[in-house]
């Protein structure tokens, strides 16, 4: 019987994850080479604060930074910070909040030389689903352009804004392209994602 309820009620459970969808802009940042940096402080036999705490002024700036550009956190996810922005939000604002992030940590003098912190951003946009499993989060963005935002960071190097087609085109809606690219410079490449495929992607060194 107990099965028969929960088979009764999945029309109900997808009904709601449909009619709780977005298009929003898509944000993940993470942290340049702090597996590495971990492994040496672990292999020097530094507190495990020394670390932890790198970590932590670099998600804080990041989390500040992405909410001055009215940007919402979604959740950390160990060095990462994935966050998004309302369909409303200007898309140059949201290039702007990168690349103040990336060079927001140039001046912290407390971390230079191995323990340097630099940044990587990747950007997209599109339809995204409610996955909110507590009342924590208001909307939790799932789906396609979420997994490809990820992706798109997983391939990003240190100091770069990568962002997908979809983005240029939201870009395209509000600004002209060759206006948007001298401006900012970016290029274009074709990466193979993981489980996505290749796909076109552009690219802007932001230091």
């Amino acid at each position: 019987m107990r099965r028969q309820r929960k088979v009764e009620l999945l029309p109900q459970l997808v009904e709601s994850i449909v009619s709780d969808t977005a298009d929003v802009f898509l944000l993940f940042v993470d942290l340049c080479g702090s597996t590495l940096y971990k492994r040496k402080c672990i292999q020097q036999k530094q507190p495990d604060l020394t670390w932890i705490f790198r970590q932590l002024i670099f998600l804080q700036r990041a989390a500040d930074l992405v909410k001055k550009y009215n940007g919402i956190i979604v959740k950390t996810i160990g060095d990462e910070l994935f966050a998004y922005f309302e369909a409303t939000t200007y898309p140059e604002e949201i290039i702007k909040c990168a690349i103040e992030i990336i060079q927001g940590f140039g001046n912290l003098k407390s971390f230079k030389d191995e323990s340097k912190i630099e940044a990587k951003v990747s950007l997209d946009f599109g339809l995204t689903y409610n996955g909110s499993i507590d009342n924590l989060h208001k909307f939790d963005p799932i789906g396609s352009a979420v997994d490809r935002c990820a992706r798109l960071n997983s391939i990003a190097k240190k100091n770069e804004i990568v962002f997908s087609e979809d983005f240029i085109n939201a870009i395209e809606n509000k600004m002209t392209l060759p206006k948007f690219k001298s401006k900012y410079g970016f290029k274009t490449r074709t990466e193979d994602l993981k489980g996505i495929g290749k796909i076109k992607c552009n690219f802007i060194v932001a230091k």
